[in-house]
């Protein structure tokens, strides 16, 4: 459910459940609600989540998620912290684009895989890409990642094409 006020302002809240063991009728509940404000050159959210699992203690989550937009390029970023059981994690995104190269756009992005507590090596995923209009109803979007290997764990490298079309 949400509500998007005339000011720029809106809400915005979820309910999930779902029965995981038959024999007992437990399950899994979770619950979330975002406020967020937007205007023409930036923008700002926090996002409160519950997830109460039967066979697992309950995690709380909270997020904030930002961006503003600059003459050259634009800036997103996002934190996102979660508690269980006394146990912290959190992680974290930022994202660059350039909306004026050549005849489209240069996104370039950083982030955990994850949320990691403080005494845990953070593996990051690192993300390009160039997006461009074929025409007036289609969109093409090349990209590459790399993401972090834990340990002795080779990193992960993808290439990716995107193609997304408007009527």
């Amino acid at each position: 459910v949400g509500y998007a006020f005339d000011s720029g302002f809106s809400l915005a809240g979820g309910i999930s459940s779902v029965e995981t063991d038959i024999m007992t009728k437990e399950g899994s509940d979770l619950y979330a609600v975002e406020a967020a404000y937007t205007a023409d050159t930036y923008g700002v959210a926090v996002a409160y989540a519950s997830a109460d699992n039967a066979a697992a203690a309950e995690t709380t989550y909270w997020g904030v998620n930002a961006f503003y937009a600059f003459d050259l390029a634009s800036l997103s970023v996002g934190f996102e912290t979660e508690e269980t059981s006394g146990t912290d994690a959190s992680g974290y995104f930022v994202g660059l684009t350039f909306p004026e190269v050549g005849p489209g756009s240069v996104s370039l992005g950083l982030g955990t895989q994850a949320n990691y507590a403080d005494d845990v090596e953070e593996l990051l995923t690192y993300e390009a890409s160039y997006s461009y209009a074929i025409n007036d109803g289609m969109t093409i979007t090349p990209g590459v990642y790399i993401s972090e290997g834990s340990g002795t764990a080779d990193d992960d490298t993808g290439v990716l094409v995107k193609t997304s079309f408007s009527f």
